[in-house]
């Protein structure tokens, strides 16, 4: 089979292409991403060993009337070259992970009748993949709470909703495929604090707040800050006299998430499955301004299985988040099941059953729509 997996711009939605596109070179079948121009994709995708076929997409939805009418024929353009490329390239099934950049792909593949699977990591539904819904052979979503949130398609064809989990990359399900215990927390506490891959803004200064409280030897933190911010949160936590490593991007998170006792971090969909691989318990501080507040959504599922604790972001307090920190560690079995319960969440074989599934889709209607 010749695959295209569709989408890009976040790291959200980048990871979960290359983890598809893992699993699809291991079935021995060709694949390339179509992406955009601008995100991240244009980046990861080669620096993975995966070819790019990137495309001027612009953001449509959600931006002002201004922005959307510039856009648009930028988009039609892609629109028009995406179908070019998939009859050029012979493809027999197009795989979604939504944002702008999918669609051109999702368009082209409608266009030319070539069956097209949605992948919808967050808990509330992207606008991309509510608008593609109607024309996907298969919809695999992250969270169980997806389901009744694509219209009344859920009751209508029950079977084209899977929940599966998020797909995620060999390297993270290689690091967490033989799973050990986690130590019983003990000073100094080891704290990872993140904010996505550019870090977060809000998180870095409630942390730099929250660095005098919590000096005097019993934390030592790493911190992934975005390059902005780097050198004033490493000055923060060395004034306050705190054991502090202090990155702008960290390539090896999966040693990160081994070594903490505990998160601070946002609630993307993709950081929210690989807590749930590495079974790490977490304070979730949502982005508040994420579209649809998904982000939200996305913790309440961590915190309503007692997996994580939930922050009001709305602003983030640096003496709310002293306190959490605090209370987690006074309870350090609390904590160690808070891990567990985070761990009975994860499913690492998302990739596997996306993958398998769409190939059979493919081969019961020999390609066709």
């Amino acid at each position: 089979m010749q695959w295209v997996v569709a989408g890009g711009g976040t790291g959200g939605h980048v990871t979960p292409a290359l983890a598809l596109a893992e699993c699809i070179r291991a079935r021995g079948d060709e694949v390339f991403v179509l992406g955009g121009t601008i995100g991240l994709e244009a980046k990861l995708v080669p620096a993975a060993g995966f070819e790019l076929v990137a495309l001027p997409a612009k953001q449509i939805m959600g931006a002002s009337l201004l922005a959307q009418l510039r856009a648009l024929p930028a988009m039609v353009s892609a629109c028009l070259s995406a179908r070019r490329i998939l009859g050029q390239r012979g493809a027999d099934f197009v795989v979604s992970v939504g944002g702008y950049a999918s669609v051109p792909a999702v368009v082209g593949a409608v266009m030319r009748r070539i069956p097209v699977a949605l992948v919808e990591p967050n808990a509330i539904p992207g606008r991309a993949n509510r608008m593609a819904a109607r024309f996907a052979r298969r919809i695999f979503l992250g969270f169980e709470a997806s389901l009744g949130r694509f219209g009344g398609l859920g009751r209508r064809d029950p079977e084209r909703l899977r929940p599966v989990g998020i797909p995620l990359r060999r390297a993270l399900l290689d690091t967490f495929g033989s799973p050990q215990p986690r130590r019983r927390p003990e000073p100094p506490y080891r704290l990872l604090v993140f904010g996505g891959s550019q870090g977060s803004r809000q998180i870095n200064e409630a942390m730099m707040e929250a660095a005098p409280a919590l000096a005097g030897g019993a934390y030592r933190v790493f911190h992934q800050s975005g390059e902005a911010d780097r050198e004033r949160v490493e000055t923060a936590y060395r004034e306050a006299g705190i054991a502090a490593e202090v990155v702008a991007f960290e390539s090896d998170m999966p040693t990160r998430y081994r070594e903490a006792d505990l998160a601070v971090c946002r609630a993307g969909a993709l950081t929210v499955a690989e807590l749930a691989l590495a079974g790490l318990p977490a304070l979730l501080a949502p982005y508040p301004f994420a579209a649809d507040d998904h982000q939200l959504a996305n913790a309440r599922a961590l915190a309503d299985a007692g997996a994580a604790r939930l922050l009001d972001a709305r602003p983030l307090s640096s003496q709310e988040l002293v306190k959490a920190i605090q209370a987690c560690f006074e309870r350090p079995d609390e904590l160690l099941a808070m891990g567990e319960r985070a761990a009975a969440l994860a499913r690492p074989d998302a990739a596997e059953v996306i993958v398998s599934e769409c190939a059979a889709l493919h081969g019961e209607k020999g390609g066709d729509v």
